[in-house]
């Protein structure tokens, strides 16, 4: 019966594939130990659903095997650990399992006894169920003083949503797991915490920087609305996101970032070519290529949206895969392609494009593609592997110190850029100045040319008026009147002759004249005729300056076609002169006339017509006046009616400009 069921037991071991682990005892464990011929290991297809909380279901996996270091992984496959842990001593410890970076997804299903624990770490794990939440690479195993734990662990890759998209080949798992004493991790920590603190103040500072510019292009954008620093913000804020990327998993950041490992992961190499398209476009800007080189300009566009497009179709892969292989095709491939087509990017520039812009663009870029090839080289392990260089200067070596070494150049461009186009600005400015000076120079000239122009052309019309009056006096046989007639006319005759050669005169010298005037005109009418000059006390006439002959055509046309046509015995004419405040003075020419209408229906039925020249002359001269010059003129003309009686008046409002 014995041989039967030790046969049975064998035949059932044989089936299962059955490997027993060795178990690990705390009171031996000095440090650490690798799992290596301490555990058993078997594997399954990666989507295979199995009960991690089921342990008969876990032992019931097939071909158990011991652990061997010479094992080799395949990343279509997720690998099953299975170890024992005694603790032998009187005191609870806690052991922590190191689970390597490189694994993705790492998932314990703990047993004490009948109750099942499940524990997770892996770098596409989300930070919320990490076993640690300082770490995504440590699961601890707390175990009471003489208690057995036994550990199923499930490694593998993560998978995306369409893996069958993509044929992955790496990353492959690694079950090079380790078990650390308490101490031993505590001073593993903190060895890191510390080798790890230059690399954590320089990504710090490097972070500052570049939030500060994008803090100072996006109020220069703000502020002055030009494509140049839009470009140039989008590309600086792609750098600050993917520094932020990289921040480390025990810093608060960097906790918050790995709720999302998949977005955080693919999302770096995306911002990379978003980034630089931005900067082409940038670059399309400074360089001024739309007038320095269509032919790069359209170049640089196209790359640029062939940059974009290429990042959303990656992203959008590889959230659907989470393809290690096309990850690393992708980082490795693009930038092999991308540094040559960056020299004859330069070289091109350099060589055919005018612009001062183009030293700081050769200096910028030299820089970052320095910087950059050292950073990517020490990314991928190819130099500086377990090197630290004073200072720790190699934590330098990031793509971000990169853009930020660049920026500093391109901050220069910018500057340089900007006092250029001020330069420009005001050198046109000051030429619109001076041409505005020598225009308004010359129609200036123009105008007071043109104003002379008519007021010699009101020398003749008055002339022609006065002998037509002292041709009268003659014909009447009046010699006494034509006599004295002709003294006051030679008089106001030199006076306006004089007024004529200037372009303002005092009021005084205007009223002078004025009255001249009134009293030739007095003579001809006779003892019908009266006149009234008012001049209010606190409007000083000596030193208001008018344009010259600015009452004498209202006056006149008052005379000639109110006054004279008028049956009235007694003809009346009345000037009154007004200060309104300290820039406004109001002149008024009322007479007791025929009115306008009358006038103009007198004019219709005359077989004479004769037009009103010094009035045309006048409203023309009011133009001129308020065209060119700063106080302005206001011409208001009403007819009266007052008790049966006609008139008209004439308003004429000066508004002084200081």
């Amino acid at each position: 019966m014995t041989r039967y069921l030790l046969w049975g037991g064998m035949m059932l071991m044989v089936l299962t594939s059955w490997a027993v682990p060795d178990t690990l005892y705390l009171g031996q464990l000095n440090g650490r130990q690798t799992l290596f011929q301490k555990a058993a290991y078997t594997f399954t297809p990666i989507r295979r659903q199995v009960n991690a909380t089921n342990l008969d279901s876990l032992r019931a996996l097939p071909d158990w095997k011991i652990l061997e270091k010479s094992l080799n992984t395949q990343p279509q496959q997720a690998y099953w650990l299975h170890f024992v842990i005694h603790n032998d001593t009187d005191l609870q410890k806690v052991v922590y399992v190191y689970t390597s970076s490189v694994n993705q997804s790492v998932r314990f299903s703990v047993f004490r006894g009948d109750s099942c624990q499940i524990l997770q770490s892996g770098s596409m794990t989300p930070s919320s169920q990490w076993a640690t939440s300082e770490n995504d690479t440590y699961i601890p195993l707390p175990i009471d003083a003489n208690q057995t734990i036994r550990v199923f662990g499930r490694i593998s890759h993560q998978t995306g949503i369409l893996p069958f998209l993509t044929d992955f080949k790496t990353p492959k798992p690694s079950l090079n797991l380790q078990i650390e004493s308490e101490d031993y991790y505590q001073k593993r920590i903190l060895r890191e915490y510390r080798a790890n603190m230059p690399e954590f103040q320089y990504r710090s500072w490097i972070q500052g920087a570049l939030a500060l510019a994008m803090l100072f292009v996006g109020l220069l954008y703000v502020k002055y609305r030009q494509p140049i620093y839009a470009y140039y913000w989008v590309y600086i804020v792609c750098s600050f996101v993917f520094s932020l990327l990289k921040t480390r998993a025990y810093t608060p950041l960097g906790h918050s970032l790995g709720e999302w490992p998949l977005l955080k992961n693919h999302l770096m190499e995306t911002l990379l070519w978003w980034g630089i398209g931005a900067y082409l476009f940038f670059m399309i800007e400074l360089l001024d290529l739309k007038k320095n080189n269509p032919r790069i300009r359209i170049w640089f566009r196209r790359l640029a949206v062939l940059l974009w497009g290429y990042g959303v179709v990656y992203l959008t892969v590889m959230l659907l895969t989470n393809d290690g292989g096309l990850q690393k095709l992708s980082f490795w491939g693009g930038r092999f392609v991308a540094f040559p087509l960056y020299l004859f990017t330069l070289i091109w520039i350099r060589r055919s494009v005018k612009s001062p812009m183009v030293p700081y663009v050769v200096l910028a870029n030299a820089v970052l593609g320095f910087f950059g090839m050292l950073a990517w080289l020490r990314a991928g392990e190819v130099i500086l592997k377990g090197v630290k260089l004073p200072a720790s200067l190699d934590d330098l070596l990031t793509l971000s110190f990169a853009v930020v070494a660049e920026i500093i150049v391109l901050s220069l461009a910018i500057a340089h850029r900007v006092r250029l186009l001020e330069k420009e600005k005001t050198e046109s400015q000051l030429a619109y100045f001076e041409e505005l000076q020598n225009k308004s120079f010359y129609e200036k000239r123009m105008a007071e040319t043109e104003m002379l122009a008519l007021r010699s052309q009101m020398n003749p019309h008055f002339l022609f008026n006065s002998l037509n009056s002292l041709e009268y006096l003659i014909m009447s046989n009046d010699e006494k009147k034509a006599s004295s007639y002709l003294a006051k006319f030679s008089k106001l005759l030199r006076m306006i002759l004089n007024h004529s050669r200037e372009e303002s005169i005092s009021l005084e010298e205007e009223l002078t004249a004025l009255r001249y005037y009134l009293d030739i005109e007095a003579m001809r009418l006779g003892d019908d005729f009266e006149y009234l000059i008012e001049v209010q006390r606190k409007v000083d006439v000596e030193s208001l300056i008018i344009p010259p002959l600015l009452l004498q055509p209202f006056v006149e046309n008052a005379i000639w076609h109110g006054l004279m046509p008028s049956h009235l015995s007694s003809k009346k004419l009345a000037i009154r002169i007004r200060s309104k405040d300290d820039k406004k003075v109001e002149f008024e020419i009322e007479d007791n006339g025929i009115g306008r209408q009358k006038a103009a229906e007198l004019r219709n039925r005359s077989t004479v017509r004769r037009k009103s020249y010094g009035m045309d002359i006048t409203q023309q001269r009011i133009d001129l006046f308020n065209r060119n010059y700063p106080n302005q003129l206001t011409i208001e003309v009403s007819d009266l009616q007052k008790e049966g009686q006609t008139g008209t008046l004439v308003r004429i409002i000066y508004q002084i400009d200081n």
